[in-house]
C-alpha cells in the first residue's frame, strides 16, 4: 500500500484558492481540487498488515499535537516540474507534526529523508513544457542550472497569493492509488482521520 499523512485545507480556502488559480495565465496540468493536500510524511509501500499498528501509532501522535493555525501564502517551484503554495502560520509546529507521523512508520526512516517543508502542490508541468536552460556562459556555451519550465509564469504570478487562515484540527493517513483518478493521476482513499486533541 502506497501510504502518506496529510492536512487537508478546508472547502473555503480553496474556493479562494481556486479563485487566484482561474486567473493564472499558464496551461500546466493543474491538481484536481479532490487531491489538494498538504503532505506530512511518506511511507511509501507498506504490507497492509502493518497499517493497523500504524494507525495506533498515529493515533498517539494526534493526542500529542493540538490544532494548528495555517494559511497559503506564495508560491514557487520545486525545479521545472512542480509548482506549489506555500503554507505560512503554524508552520513549526507543523513540523513537528509532521516528524511525528514520520517516526510512527513501521518501517526505519532513511538517514536522508529532507526536513519537511510545508507546501501543497497545484500543478505539475505537462509533458514537453520543460525546456532546457536559457543562456550561454562567457564563451558562449549554453549554460547549465534548471530547466526552464511553463510552471514559471505561473509562479511568478501566485507569488503574491495569501489566502485565508484556518485551523488544521485533523490530519488523515491516505492510500495513493497512482494512474487510478482524474487526468491519469493518481486516486486518494482516506484510511483514517484523526482529530489534533493535544
Amino acid at each position: 500500500m502506497r501510504l502518506f499523512t496529510a492536512v487537508v485545507p478546508p472547502p473555503d480556502v480553496l474556493d479562494h484558492l481556486q479563485l487566484a488559480v482561474d486567473g493564472v495565465p499558464a496551461t500546466p496540468r493543474w491538481v484536481p481540487r479532490e487531491n489538494l493536500h498538504i503532505t506530512l510524511a511518506f511511507y511509501a509501500d507498506l504490507p497492509a498488515g502493518t497499517v493497523p499498528e500504524l494507525c495506533e501509532d498515529l493515533a498517539a501522535v494526534a493526542r500529542k499535537h493540538g490544532p494548528v493555525d495555517l494559511r497559503l501564502r506564495g508560491a514557487g517551484s520545486f525545479g521545472a516540474r512542480v509548482l506549489w503554495i506555500g503554507v505560512d502560520g503554524g508552520t513549526d509546529a507543523l513540523r513537528d507534526l509532521a516528524a511525528d507521523c514520520l517516526a510512527a512508520s513501521p518501517r526505519e526512516v532513511p538517514d536522508d529523508v529532507k526536513p519537511h517543508r510545508a507546501h501543497l502542490t497545484v500543478a505539475r508541468a505537462r509533458a514537453g513544457q520543460v525546456r532546457p536552460p536559457r543562456g550561454r556562459d562567457r564563451w558562449g556555451k549554453r549554460s547549465g542550472g534548471e530547466p526552464r519550465s511553463a510552471l514559471e509564469p505561473a509562479a511568478q504570478a501566485l507569488s503574491v497569493y495569501a489566502g485565508p487562515s484556518w485551523t488544521a484540527d485533523t490530519f488523515a493517513l491516505v492510500e495513493s492509488h497512482p494512474g487510478e483518478g482524474p487526468q491519469g493521476g493518481p486516486r486518494y482513499d482516506v484510511v483514517e482521520t484523526w482529530s489534533l486533541e493535544g
